[in-house]
């Protein structure tokens, strides 16, 4: 008997057939692990995809705001130039000065006019009322006459 198969002995099929088994487990877990990867690969990639269609919109928002900014650091500027040119044609600083020296002419006119009605004030009250009065029938009694005599 010319055979031209090899026999194997049964503890040695036994083993090939036992790493046959395991390479097939071995397949089966990697191939479940390139799915998971897979899926893993496109959920990164939508998140990545995601972000980056946020950085674009934040950029797009943040350069409108860049832009009003400026344009209204433009305005203020303007703005102060103008105030600064008012200021310097209205002369603030000489006219405050002017009614400051004005205020102190004045305070020292009413002082002096306060004065004055201090004084007459000090004459009238030395005056003697009774004295006066009896001037003032003197001089009733002295043109009492007079007046008949020119029909008054």
């Amino acid at each position: 008997m010319e055979n031209n198969i090899i026999e194997v002995p049964a503890a040695e099929e036994n083993y090939q057939k036992l790493i046959y088994e395991e390479s097939l487990k071995q397949t089966e877990l990697l191939e479940k692990q390139t799915a998971w990867i897979k899926k893993q690969t496109m959920i990164v990639s939508a998140i990545m995809l995601v972000v980056a269609l946020a950085l674009i919109v934040l950029s797009v928002q943040v350069g409108g705001v860049l832009e009003e900014a400026n344009s209204a650091i433009a305005e203020i500027t303007v703005l102060t130039q103008e105030l600064n040119a008012v200021l310097e044609e209205s002369n603030i600083t000489e006219l405050l000065n002017n009614a400051n020296v004005l205020i102190a002419e004045s305070g020292d006119a009413l002082k002096q006019a306060l004065e004055g009605v201090d004084d007459a004030l000090a004459t009238v009250s030395e005056i003697d009322i009774e004295t006066l009065n009896d001037a003032i029938a003197d001089l009733k009694k002295v043109v009492e006459p007079l007046a008949k005599l020119f029909g008054r």
